[in-house]
């Protein structure tokens, strides 16, 4: 009997010992977890390296366990999507509001540092995404509407000029049907987001006099000065 008694104790103290760590994991994932998350690329993971696909042009947000997530018009929608309650679970499921589609839903392969990596179910190609340190928010008033800029980076360098509020053109970009492509800006989270035709997104830092700072995410952060033409 006192066996018994003995036993059913031991299993009761490890089934609570069990559900505490289960729940100190799941706090520390959410600590984690907490915050806005930048899209990079997506890379196929079946070869083992870092090949870009496709730029990765969507934002998460994570907070109350939940996830809030948007993009750009043509990739993902500018409509804030909100995820599922995400307590005990590595699984993001945005739920459509048409029952007959099938959910957005996501993986979480691997979280470190400022690195995050989701896929979607039975898919090969992992999705990378890079953490956004609050103190680059800005509270400028920054115009790009019909503006030319000389823009430059460690890698290249280019003169771009916004024609409206959604076409703008590159010099670099010599082909005739091409002489004109899409760009778009938002906010989310208090993050100043610009979104351009099939390139990774770009955040805006701050102005200073007639230069615009900029930033993107790889394997390392790569800044970009767009300075004001006459």
């Amino acid at each position: 009997m006192l066996l018994n008694n003995v036993i059913i104790h031991l299993r009761k103290t490890l089934s609570i010992s069990l559900i505490l760590v289960l729940f100190l994991i799941a706090c520390q994932t959410d600590k984690d977890l907490k915050g806005t998350w930048i899209g990079e690329y997506t890379s196929n993971s079946k070869t083992g390296k870092i090949n870009m696909v496709f730029a990765e042009q969507n934002l998460l947000t994570f907070k109350n366990n939940k996830c809030f997530a948007k993009g750009s018009k043509y990739s993902y929608g500018t409509k804030i999507r909100e995820s599922n309650n995400m307590t005990f679970s590595n699984n993001i499921i945005f739920e459509s509001q048409n029952v007959d589609e099938i959910p957005e839903q996501y993986e979480i392969v691997k979280m470190e540092n400022d690195s995050l990596v989701i896929k979607t179910p039975n898919s090969d190609f992992l999705k990378i995404y890079r953490k956004l340190p609050n103190n680059l928010k800005h509270n400028q008033k920054i115009d790009l509407i019909g503006k030319k800029f000389f823009w430059k980076n460690r890698m290249f360098q280019d003169t771009i000029y916004f024609k409206t509020d959604s076409t703008l053109m590159r010099v670099s970009i010599k082909q005739q049907n091409y002489k004109t492509s899409s760009w778009e800006r938002i906010n989310f989270e208090g993050f100043d987001i610009l979104f351009m035709d099939g390139d990774v997104p770009y955040l805006i830092e701050n102005q200073i006099g007639k230069t615009i700072n900029l930033r993107t995410f790889h394997k390392t952060d790569i800044g970009h000065k767009m300075i004001e033409l006459k």
